[in-house]
């Protein structure tokens, strides 16, 4: 793996990390800043809106930067925000830091997939990009866990300081090599006429709004299982407690290999790849509604679970480039970014609901498998094949390519 790529997958098993560890550190938090539980567990709903939101417009902000001067200045941003919550005196603060290293989190992660599509060999960029969010996948089976046991051993402060540190070894590694730039794409009078929005560069194409529309029902669906996971195994399944954490380490096992291995079929195709993938994650979300009784097979699927889940992301990215018109592939990718953020916080919302007027929690993983099942229809609808390598490249991609014969470089929008 070149040092680069090495490097930004480190970068974004910390940005990973710091998303998500922040769930087994709450009860700690909470009791040392003087807050209920409700009142802490904004900061994991404080980090997302700012992603969500933020995350698009500041990429649009510092689209124009050099990748050299973007990706360490937006980890120096994260590390900042990392620092701050280590340091907070009070909860007002905490939540500050929170916001400010939620700041770079879509940027980062959309320019570091985008840097190493651009790096990869033409047949290889869905896999080298899957590289990337590979750290994501780790971070789940190692830097919760390991964030969370700082945290019990060292008080919760620790974990910000460990993040803190990481990220900034990561950063100082990313900095050894150069990442090289993305050449710029020149959009002739015929592609303005053929990709949607060329006229109007600032305008989503329809394409690319629907692939997120994709992304957020897909995500959704799982997570409105997986958010509710530890009930479901102890109570739906029968499982024991400590079981829960083997399960939930097999989910993430299963994740890595699903990213890895989803990263190479959408090299192929990856408009197959996305409806086989969303069409498992659906067949296993129904198999644990109606199985919950079987303890071997709800802990088959859900490994299988989360290497279907996993392994639509490069997919997922792969059709996100494709279908970006004019838009550049950063952008594209933020907004993918932000996608996935509004289908997490849109499972959780529906599995909550779904519990809270007494529904069962195999009626739950239902619920997800429909939201998962109207994503493959839709993404029947994507525009993939005619995107796909065997047919020819989308019109922004024929630009990019005669960019590339002269500057030398790779195109950019995949």
């Amino acid at each position: 793996m070149p040092l680069p790529v090495l490097a930004m997958m480190l970068c974004t098993f910390c940005i990973g990390t710091a998303e998500s560890v922040i769930a087994g550190i709450l009860p700690a938090i909470g009791h040392d800043v003087g807050v209920s539980l409700t009142s802490v567990g904004m900061l994991i709903s404080v980090y997302a809106v700012a992603v969500v939101i933020v995350g698009p417009l500041l990429t649009a902000a510092t689209g124009r930067l050099r990748r050299a001067l973007l990706m360490p200045g937006m980890m120096a941003v994260f590390i900042v925000g990392n620092v701050l919550a280590a340091l907070a005196p009070d909860f007002r603060w905490l939540v500050v830091g929170r916001v400010v290293s939620a700041l770079a989190h879509s940027t980062l992660i959309a320019a570091f997939v985008a840097a190493a599509r651009d790096m990869a060999p033409a047949d290889r960029r869905a896999a080298w990009g899957a590289k990337i969010t590979l750290g994501i996948g780790l971070s789940s089976v190692v830097g919760v866990p390991a964030g969370t046991l700082i945290g019990n051993l060292f008080g919760w402060r620790a974990t910000f300081w460990a993040l803190a540190a990481l990220s900034l070894a990561a950063t100082l590694l990313l900095m050894r090599r150069a990442v090289p730039e993305a050449p710029p794409v020149t959009v002739t009078p015929d592609d303005r006429r053929t990709v949607p929005g060329a006229a109007r560069p600032f305008v989503l194409p329809g394409p690319l709004l629907l692939v997120a529309l994709v992304i957020m029902l897909g995500t959704g669906g799982v997570f409105a299982l997986y958010t509710y996971a530890s009930p479901y195994l102890t109570q739906a399944a029968g499982f024991g407690p400590q079981a829960v954490t083997v399960l939930l380490l097999l989910y993430g096992a299963g994740g890595i290999v699903g990213n890895t291995v989803g990263g190479r079929a959408a090299d192929r195709s990856p408009y197959a790849a996305v409806l086989i993938t969303l069409g498992a994650s659906t067949a296993g979300l129904v198999l644990l509604a109606l199985l919950p009784g079987s303890r071997w097979a709800v802990a088959v699927l859900f490994c299988l679970l989360g290497a279907a889940y996993f392994g639509t992301i490069p997919a997922l990215n792969t059709q996100t480039v494709t279908t970006a018109g004019t838009t550049s592939p950063t952008m594209a990718l933020t907004i993918n970014n932000s996608a996935f953020c509004v289908g997490i916080a849109l499972g959780s919302w529906l599995g909550g609901f779904l519990l809270a007027h007494g529904r069962s929690l195999p009626s739950v993983a239902a619920a997800g498998a429909t939201l998962t099942a109207a994503a493959v229809l839709l993404a029947a609808a994507c525009p993939g094949r005619r995107n796909s390598p065997a047919v020819g490249p989308a019109p922004a991609a024929r630009a990019a390519d005669r960019t590339a014969a002269v500057t030398g470089g790779s195109e950019t929008t995949g």
